[in-house]
């Protein structure tokens, strides 16, 4: 079964591929018209159903985020980045002991945290991107993000 047809609303924030430790799902470019973040896709061939590509997911299993009096404007420049690597990179460069500061929208905050177990670090410094009605608006999966309204 599909990660699609088990989480209602999927923003591809691709915590699901960290999460499945034997490699099973991989971010695949959406259907025509359906927008241009990426949805996971899993290789049910490889797959153990060991769930842990849901367990980590922040929309099946929420997670609680921080309250955050600055947020940063969103640029295209974010769009495309390789988030799977970059929550890996945070993640070991956290508990290597570095200061790191993980720049993302809401939802890759969520997954981000979600990969941690749903804690944060002192060492890690978040700066959450806003991402306007407009933007929001042109994501068929970012529509009915649950982050936002809440911040």
């Amino acid at each position: 079964m599909q990660l699609t047809d088990r989480v209602k609303n999927c923003n591809g924030c691709a915590a699901c591929v960290v999460g499945c430790k034997y490699v099973c799902v991989k971010m695949e470019e959406r259907p025509e018209g359906e927008g241009k973040k990426k949805q996971p896709v899993v290789n049910e061939n490889g797959c153990n159903r060991c769930n842990a590509c849901v367990l980590f997911c922040p929309l099946f299993n929420p997670v609680e985020l921080p309250e955050f009096e600055q947020f940063y404007e969103y640029s295209e420049e974010f769009e495309g980045r390789d988030m799977p690597a970059l929550y890996r990179k945070t993640m070991r460069d956290v508990k290597a002991g570095q200061h790191v500061e993980f720049i993302g929208t809401l939802c890759e905050i969520a997954a981000l945290k979600s990969l941690f177990g749903d804690k944060l670090y002192p060492n890690l410094i978040l700066k959450p991107l806003f991402c306007d009605d407009e933007k929001r608006a042109k994501e068929p999966c970012c529509r009915e993000c649950r982050f936002y309204g809440k911040e």
